[in-house]
């Protein structure tokens, strides 16, 4: 997920949904018992919602079912059963995220030279991370890679690559374990949770409200702090420098 520094950037942008893909990827099925864990909901499905064919996947952007796996509200940071670690992943982000940490982050990972791995043993490799960040979940993210691709297969199963995208989420996390990352291992702090502009002044919609970047460096920096900061308005979503993660 990712929150913009402003919202007038987005007004410079263009582009168009994925396209289709085929054949359908096959991938080997968890437990159905841990799978379902943490998808049930009370709320309508997606598939009842539509109730017409001709009702595009857009419309249905903002929907999510009304309750988590501890039976709360979905995206809650103000009293979370994972409130304590998550807030604490969030600041500490929110803090450490800068234009400097970005360049020098980029400067390490975007070599492509650390590893050669198939998609499905990045996969398994997320048995060892649990996301401190996440307020809805502390299943292994495996485990949740698998919960959200068969969530999507069975709400939506004419997009089969959205499936695909529904398995494949959350893989960068893998930065974060030594079995990838070895002696340049991230935190997660700077892996996981929502995304966001660095090089200007953040917005109260990110996670935790502005209060969260007052230790942040960059913040007191003469254009970096400013609203606009290092950016032209409507530059356009790809001429950013989001905060890095998976």
């Amino acid at each position: 997920s990712s929150h913009f520094g402003s919202s007038h950037f987005a007004s410079g942008c263009s582009g168009s949904g994925p396209s289709s893909c085929s054949p359908r990827v096959p991938y080997p099925r968890r437990p159905v018992e841990a799978m379902s864990m943490a998808t049930d909901s009370t709320a309508s499905s997606p598939k009842a919602l539509r109730k017409a064919d001709d009702v595009p996947l857009e419309a249905l952007h903002d929907w999510r079912p009304t309750e988590n796996a501890f039976g709360s509200a979905f995206r809650n940071y103000e009293d979370s059963k994972r409130q304590e670690v998550v807030q604490r992943t969030y600041t500490t982000m929110h803090t450490k995220q800068t234009v400097a940490f970005a360049k020098e982050v980029r400067e390490k990972w975007l070599r492509f030279d650390k590893a050669e791995m198939t998609v499905m043993e990045m996969i398994a490799l997320l048995d060892n991370l649990v996301d401190d960040s996440d307020p809805d979940n502390e299943l292994p993210n495996s485990i949740h890679d698998f919960q959200t691709a068969e969530r999507i297969r069975q709400e939506w199963p004419e997009h089969d690559w959205f499936h695909l995208v529904g398995l494949l989420h959350d893989v960068g996390k893998v930065l974060a374990l030594p079995e990838v990352a070895g002696e340049e291992t991230l935190e997660q702090w700077s892996v996981v949770g929502d995304t966001f502009p660095v090089g200007c002044a953040p917005e109260e919609a990110c996670v935790f409200g502005r209060e969260s970047f007052k230790a942040n460096p960059d913040l007191t920096h003469p254009v970096y702090g400013t609203k606009n900061g290092m950016y032209e308005p409507g530059c356009g979503i790809a001429n950013l420098t989001m905060s890095w993660g998976h």
